[in-house]
């Protein structure tokens, strides 16, 4: 045993005497050895130093840490299950035509107008889990601050592109063509139709205050949307949409503004990110800021920065400050993050800033029911797959010295799914599907699914596996697909064909595309082809099928290759749930989890 304590700033190093474990502490910065104590000691800040010397070595599990930062405590976001009794019996609910508001929604009204009864006007962070309407509920309270607050608009930041379609098209129908979203950048073109314009067409629009570039068109409406990618858009060394946002709150022409899954694409460290806190230093509390996620994670603290800062959660000055609150530092050149803690702290700050209910507390929604469908390779697979497996454990250290280990294991799942990606020769034609054992299962799958007249989505991580699962499925039915490799317009046609058209029952999807902020209710079944690598981005793409709007039970089907790194994955990430010493910053960690290269490769029959 290895007894590592905290006393002051320092942390005290017992054990018996073995020359290994001192080498181990003589690597870390600042050790020093006390004679009298008969203890070695290092500064506080260099803990990560140590957990990263000890990381992958025999004496790993001898670690026993005891210290006031709750080292890698994970720590539960808690539901809001006490709503303020206010009266809202007067007020107007926007809800698309034939349906009403929940009682959550109805809830949500009750916490933002009591916040802002109370003096709180820089918003909160909404983090109801998927598949409750925080759409819905974002409009709701833009509406009532546009009445009751005199607001004169409101921007929706999309931080997944293609979500901007989605908020026009529900604005539009829970008002029920009483407002509009109004896409910044949008041109009319001589034939009469809209096309989306770049960076420099949104920032016209702002600085104009007009709609589709005229002079003399049209004012920007309430609504106004924008991608946050654009927020990079620069001009020598003005960033020059966020400068027109930045002019457009502090002269009273926007009071709200809405980040749609902002753990997407606005980290601190990125430019967009940047742009953002940016834009709060130059406006103080000039606005209501309503950072959206059904995802907030506690023990990834680099996530929370931005969001708690806009909303006035915490004082902390810089991002590095931050950092050195909740992060745990190692490795080469103490820069990397190999830990966190002081997670109560954390969760103490969010929870005061921020409102989430799970759909178990607050809605009774059908049951997901899961199906593992386990195949076994074909011969030709097997071979390829064995031949493949020699090589990914022969180059094993190159693999765990390389930047992204992970990606090198792809040609295995590749090999299970979509052969032809990984053996040229293999030609994709009628005989191929007898050389793809996922394959066959998935139009067994299929043949029942129509069977029993219902709708399915399929999910795969990459697009290639859709291409070659398009051109067997599509044969037999009529289908949809939703990838990053289509236009916008395109994908959003797709959509809508598949949720309103009863003769296309199957939408091929990539999970990175498709498997987050959309809508598909149509269907009552999901396949996932293959596995993401965490499974906070496989709940969220059941949640695509399983909302508010399901009515009967979700079906959720993946299918899984045996005695390969499909069942490895699966185990690890999705059966046994002990993830959280392979998991940094949401990724299975090979690089400092060397033991998980050799987990991931059990078993394979060489």
């Amino acid at each position: 045993m290895i007894n590592v304590n905290q006393v002051d700033d320092v942390y005290q190093i017992t054990f018996r005497y073995d020359p290994s474990v001192v080498y181990l502490i003589k690597q870390v910065p600042g050790r020093r050895w006390n004679p009298d104590g008969k203890y070695w000691s290092i500064p506080k800040n260099n803990l990560g130093f140590l957990i990263n010397q000890f990381k992958g070595t025999v004496y790993e599990g001898s670690l026993t840490i005891r210290s006031d930062e709750e080292i890698n405590v994970n720590s539960d976001i808690d539901s809001t299950l006490e709503i303020p009794d206010v009266d809202i019996s007067r007020l107007k609910m926007y809800v698309k035509e034939g349906s009403t508001p929940y009682q959550h929604q109805k809830d949500f009204m009750k916490y933002s107008i009591h916040r802002q009864s109370n003096g709180n006007m820089s918003g909160f962070i909404l983090t109801d889990e998927q598949g409750l309407g925080k759409t819905l509920e974002a409009i709701n309270l833009a509406l009532y601050n546009k009445k009751k607050n005199k607001f004169k608009r409101c921007l929706i930041i999309c931080c997944v592109n293609s979500s901007k379609f989605n908020w026009k098209n529900d604005i539009l129908d829970h008002t029920n063509g009483e407002y509009d979203g109004y896409i910044l950048g949008t041109r009319i073109k001589r034939d009469g139709n809209e096309r989306l314009g770049g960076s420099k067409e949104k920032f016209e629009d702002l600085s104009s205050k007009q709609m589709h570039g005229a002079k003399r068109g049209s004012k920007l409406p309430y609504f106004i949307i924008l991608n946050i990618e654009a927020l990079r858009y620069k001009e020598k060394k003005s960033y020059k949409i966020t400068e027109a946002i930045i002019d457009l709150i502090n002269s009273g022409e926007l009071d709200m503004i809405v980040i749609d899954e902002i753990h997407k694409n606005a980290s601190p460290s990125s430019a967009q990110g940047k742009q953002l806190l940016k834009i709060k230093k130059a406006t103080g509390s000039k606005v209501e800021w309503i950072p959206m996620t059904g995802t907030p994670i506690t023990n990834r603290p680099t996530d929370v920065f931005i969001p708690l800062k806009l909303v006035d959660g915490h004082t902390f000055n810089s991002f590095y400050m931050w950092c050195q609150e909740f992060c745990v530092y190692g490795g080469y050149g103490g820069h990397e993050i190999i830990g966190y803690k002081n997670i109560q702290h954390l969760k103490a700050m969010l929870q005061g800033n921020m409102l989430r209910r799970l759909k178990d507390d607050v809605l009774d929604l059908p049951p997901k029911v899961y199906y593992t469908e386990y195949v076994e390779n074909t011969p030709y697979q097997s071979k390829l797959y064995k031949e493949i497996a020699r090589e990914v454990i022969s180059t094993r250290s190159e693999i765990l010295d390389s930047l992204n280990p992970v990606a090198r294991l792809l040609r295995l799942r590749q090999v299970n799914g979509s052969p032809e990606l990984v053996d040229k020769s293999i030609k994709v034609d009628s005989s191929y599907i007898k050389k793809n054992a996922k394959l066959i299962r998935l139009m067994e799958l299929l043949e029942d699914i129509h069977d029993r007249g219902e709708k399915v989505v399929i999910f795969s991580n990459w697009v290639e596996p859709l291409r070659t699962l398009y051109r067997f499925v599509s044969k037999k039915y009529k289908t949809c697909a939703f990838t990053g490799t289509m236009s916008a317009e395109d994908r959003e046609k797709h959509k809508r064909v598949f949720q309103n058209n009863p003769e296309y029952t199957v939408l091929v999807g990539t999970i990175g595309a498709a498997g987050t902020t959309h809508t598909f209710t149509a269907a009552s079944n999901v396949i996932f082809y293959d596995e993401p690598w965490t499974p906070s981005d496989k709940m969220q793409a059941e949640d695509r099928c399983h909302r508010i709007g399901t009515n009967r039970s979700v079906n959720i089907y993946t299918i899984i290759t045996k005695d390969t790194v499909d069942e490895r994955v699966n185990d690890i990430l999705y059966t046994k749930r002990s993830i959280s010493k392979y998991i940094v910053d949401n990724q299975l960690d090979l690089r400092k989890n060397p033991k998980l290269f050799d987990i991931l490769m059990k078993d394979t029959k060489m």
